[in-house]
């Protein structure tokens, strides 16, 4: 997995995109907003391929050796660099103060040399991670590319390739009728729990490029909006990492699952900044009392109605968080009239509130946990819409 940070899409984030793209490289992009979650990022990062941070060079170098307590070191070869750079375009050399920051590294990294300014990309290995520094610059992004990242990322290609993807919602047996109509030159593996599937993909050594693109995009046709995750990662992480690019806020108010959710996103680091708040509103009463719904509103449509999912999100999300979840539902042993595994979702947005119906299948927890994971799903799919 090749991991990408920048504060915004710019042309030479989509440049590079693309390029790993034509790969077929698995990649994972984070557009950071705060320094935090961009410390947070930079360390679970460690382990990947590669990290690759676009931005200035000078300020991505500082925050990379602060948050691994790297020492630094004024890279002599990057000044002579800029001072090429300036006599060639007859331009005046930067301030002190400015060099200091366009030519230190973190201890044992080095530089290339600009072609395009003078920010020279800062390039090396921390903790086996290949990590690489690279101007927010188009240009100088492409040359980057061509002429060291592409050789060094991608140098082992005719060794066997494995793609792993996550995707929601599918039945194990049509998850594998799905599969069967793969390529048979590509083994694939599938393991599925509450609705949720990993998938596993390997093409043998030296397997031609166009066979692995036409099965890829075989495979994205088959799978469509079901796939989540091109990476082993949870519903929990995904949310979690898209909510914190965003700068977004979720709460829940949980019924049938209760707390299955909040307690799935507290597993996940860098959860504080996205959960706000998670009540279990088990009861009737605690309904009323703590969403504000009409008791007799509840008796109207019953506790377990679209309605009553509807009001618990709209309550909720007065709070003040970006998004809210409800569920309601019956889990089981018994239920009214049969119903065992109805259940409502509710997502509030300030672009609008959806509530969703379900039947899931199976055990009391299993039910439980269903829910929880589509609820996870449903926010996904609420924001990226």
């Amino acid at each position: 997995m090749i991991k990408i940070i920048a504060k915004d899409y710019s042309q030479a984030v989509a440049y590079l995109c693309d390029k790993l793209e034509s790969e077929l490289a698995q990649f994972d992009l984070f557009l950071s907003k705060s320094k935090d979650s961009t410390t947070k990022y930079i360390t679970d990062s460690i382990g990947a391929q590669a990290l690759i941070m676009i931005g200035s060079v000078g300020d991505s170098c500082t925050l990379f050796a602060d948050t691994f307590n790297l020492p630094m070191f004024y890279d002599s070869f990057a000044e002579s660099k800029v001072v090429a750079y300036c006599d060639f375009t007859k331009t005046p050399l930067p301030p002190r103060h400015v060099m200091d920051k366009l030519c230190v590294a973190p201890e044992s990294f080095n530089h290339y040399a600009a072609v395009y300014g003078y920010q020279c990309t800062c390039y090396g290995e921390y903790k086996k991670t290949h990590v690489y520094m690279i101007a927010d610059d188009l240009r100088e992004c492409s040359v980057v590319y061509d002429n060291y990242l592409s050789a060094d990322l991608f140098k082992n290609n005719n060794a066997a390739q494995r793609y792993v993807f996550k995707v929601f919602g599918l039945a194990k047996n049509d998850v594998l009728d799905r599969l069967d109509k793969l390529g048979k030159f590509v083994s694939r593996k599938c393991e599925t729990l509450n609705l949720d599937t990993k998938i596993v993909l390997d093409f043998p050594p030296k397997c031609a490029k166009n066979a692995i693109t036409d099965t890829l995009t075989l495979f994205k046709k088959l799978f469509g909006d079901y796939v989540y995750a091109s990476a082993d990662q949870s519903l929990a992480k995904t949310v979690v990492d898209l909510l914190n690019s965003l700068g977004k806020t979720l709460s829940t108010a949980e019924s049938i699952t209760g707390g299955l959710i909040a307690s799935n996103i507290v597993d996940i680091a860098g959860a504080s900044t996205v959960l706000k708040e998670g009540v279990v509103t088990y009861s009737n009463s605690s309904k009323s009392s703590r969403l504000s719904i009409n008791p007799h509103y509840i008796d109207e449509h019953g506790a377990v109605s679209q309605q009553v999912a509807q009001e618990m999100a709209r309550g909720l999300r007065k709070n003040g968080s970006d998004i809210a979840i409800s569920t309601t539902g019956f889990a089981g042993p018994a239920a009214d009239d049969g119903r065992v595994g109805l259940c409502y979702i509710g997502i509030a947005t300030e672009k609008g509130l959806s509530v969703y119906k379900n039947v899931f299948y199976g055990d009391r927890n299993s039910i439980r946990s269903q829910a929880a994971n589509t609820a996870l799903y449903l926010v996904l799919k609420t924001i990226t819409k």
